[in-house]
């Protein structure tokens, strides 16, 4: 059991609406989540590190900054459900990015907490597990992915803080913004939740606006508010506004906050293993 766990590679993926944020031993990575159709361009483009074309199982797509930029269909794509094939593109090109050819993969990702189910979670690990080759800018990998765990986004980071005493998680994305309460150390699913809103679904309302919606949704939620960390690309302009309501930390890696915490609970999870 120990030679088999040590020659799989412990890859987290966060694969959000706006970004895609990757975590394993000694790398992490991000670009856009936004996929759209391969064109060929007529005035020719320098490609950058975020710039990517993707062929996989017969089909060639933009991935990244070119997507938004060239694609006609480039966008983000804000269904509720992240167990889809856009989802797929996003894993595998990460993995791409950070693996070499022909690994063996355990794999963590998440779903936002009121999509953590166990329907939507076996939906997830039927669509990522098995064996797939992709093609990025040229290159061709294939991936062996053996185990898939799917964690609650923003309660995940929670946990991971190992921060003692109450205090609330709050995770404002493109699509939605989640929110997780934890008690010294373990989160209560009855004051833990996902609003159904976000930063990019949300049309024509200033940063300070949103701030008052997250605040008197998550009041609304857990009644007086305790101490809030945010997480996520916008937590630093955020807090800004949100401190007239609440407490405010800023979680000390933001952005990487929810992939980092995966790959911290398949740490745990492959000890669990390799002491059994």
């Amino acid at each position: 059991m120990r030679r088999e766990i040590e020659l799989v590679h412990l890859v987290a993926v966060d694969a959000g609406r706006s970004g895609t944020k990757v975590v394993t031993d000694g790398a992490r990575d991000y670009f856009p989540s936004v996929l759209g159709e391969y064109r060929e361009l007529r005035l020719e483009r320098r490609m950058s590190r975020t710039d990517m074309i993707v062929e996989y199982s017969g089909q060639r797509y933009y991935v990244g900054d070119v997507a938004r930029d060239e694609s006609v269909s480039g966008a983000q794509l804000m269904v509720r459900t992240k167990a889809h094939n856009d989802t797929k593109i996003f894993v595998l090109t990460a993995l791409h990015r950070v693996l070499p050819d022909n690994a063996y993969v355990f794999l963590v990702t998440g779903e936002p907490i009121d999509n953590h189910t166990a329907g939507e979670k076996l939906r997830m690990k039927q669509l990522l597990l098995g064996d797939h080759t992709i093609r990025v800018n040229g290159e061709l990998k294939t991936f062996h992915v053996v185990r898939v765990e799917v964690a609650a986004e923003c309660a995940t980071a929670g946990w991971a803080l190992r921060r003692p005493g109450r205090f609330h998680v709050v995770d404002a994305g493109s699509r939605t913004v989640n929110f997780a309460t934890m008690d010294n150390g373990r989160w209560i699913d009855r004051l833990s939740g996902s609003m159904d809103f976000g930063l990019e679904t949300v049309q024509n309302i200033s940063l300070s606006m949103f701030a008052r919606m997250v605040a008197a949704e998550l009041s609304k939620h857990v009644g007086t508010l305790a101490p809030v960390v945010l997480i996520g690309g916008k937590a630093a302009p955020l807090a800004e506004y949100l401190e007239q309501y609440a407490e405010v930390d800023v979680h000390p890696d933001p952005l990487y906050a929810n992939a980092t915490a995966f790959y911290q609970l398949g740490v745990k999870a492959l000890e669990t293993a390799t002491a059994q």
